[in-house]
């Protein structure tokens, strides 16, 4: 069905919504509650190991990174740099096993496939404690993620931010780390291809781009119902709210969007997040507060998992 808005015509997309498929997307709030390592103690442990004495302060993770990258050794190029930080930040990461709850709310049954900002691998250690990073893979890429997942069962694993061992095979084969993202210049490549799957020159909808695009993470925030949790959503993650925000105006443009986004947080932290809170509210993002003891997240992932049961 095509709708007209103030002149303009959409195609419905409500064809591609499909309710049998719901997906978590997980940040690294549980990771925390057995590793209670902030980015800024993973920033300034890799500091000490390349002997570089800077201070973050205020400054964006993806810009700390980069001033990380230029200072760690001048004599090399900063994709040189880039390349040992993400090794540094790579074997980390492969060492971090789930927190029991992550496999509890997995057991309910209520998420058939997932989506991670993390570069670990406890979600899929969590469907397949033998899980193997070099297996699974459904198209290998050495840098972006956009159309990468992990199969694991009849489960899908998106790693959106990169992983830790993307076991990609062509001419970065010694630097299986490559995927993660965390620097300024490849967040900001990352966005360009974003934007090129929802906006085309061309003047084709997001139908018929969804029509003709390889499987990608992205069109899932279109046509499948996603609960965000232990993710904070920092204004810094632009490719996200680009995401967000076009949804939204694709809402109010009677373009047929069926599915739900919600964003998972403990009610004890409402007061510090309104502003965000009020920011996805008008992008039509439901704020779901769970309840638990001030500061108490083990027990906020419990009663969410609760919530499924």
């Amino acid at each position: 069905m095509i709708k007209s808005f103030m002149g303009l015509k959409y195609t419905s997309l409500k064809k591609y919504y499909n309710a049998e498929e719901k997906y978590l997307f997980l940040g690294n709030g549980m990771n925390q509650l057995d590793n209670p390592i902030s980015w800024d103690d993973l920033l300034r442990e890799v500091c000490r190991r390349v002997k570089v004495n800077v201070e973050r302060g205020n400054k964006p993770y993806q810009l700390f990174f980069e001033q990380i990258s230029f200072d760690i050794d001048r004599s090399k190029t900063v994709e040189d740099n880039v390349k040992k930080l993400k090794q540094i930040m790579g074997a980390e990461a492969l060492k971090l096993q789930p927190n029991p709850i992550l496999p509890a709310i997995i057991a309910t049954g209520y998420y058939q496939h997932f989506m991670t900002t993390n570069y670990d691998y406890c979600v899929e250690r969590s469907l397949a404690p033998s899980f193997d990073p070099a297996k699974g893979k459904h198209l290998k890429r050495p840098k972006y993620s956009l159309y990468r997942y992990n199969g694991v069962g009849s489960h899908k694993v998106w790693h959106i931010h990169g992983e830790c061992d993307n076991g990609y095979n062509g001419k970065l084969i010694n630097f299986p780390e490559a995927s993660i993202l965390i620097g300024f210049e490849h967040y900001a490549d990352y966005l360009e291809k974003i934007h090129n799957l929802l906006k085309d020159n061309s003047g084709k909808g997001l139908a018929e781009l969804m029509d003709n695009a390889q499987e990608n993470w992205v069109h899932l925030f279109f046509t499948r119902d996603i609960d965000i949790i232990g993710f904070g959503l920092d204004f810094t993650e632009t490719h996200l709210w680009f995401i967000l925000n076009f949804r939204a105006r694709l809402k109010r443009k009677g373009a047929g969007l069926l599915n739900k986004i919600r964003w998972i947080i403990p009610e004890f932290s409402v007061p510090d997040q309104q502003g965000r809170i009020e920011v996805l509210q008008a992008l039509g993002i439901d704020v779901i507060p769970i309840n638990a003891p001030k500061d108490n997240y083990a027990a906020f992932y419990e009663n969410f998992r609760n919530t499924l049961v």
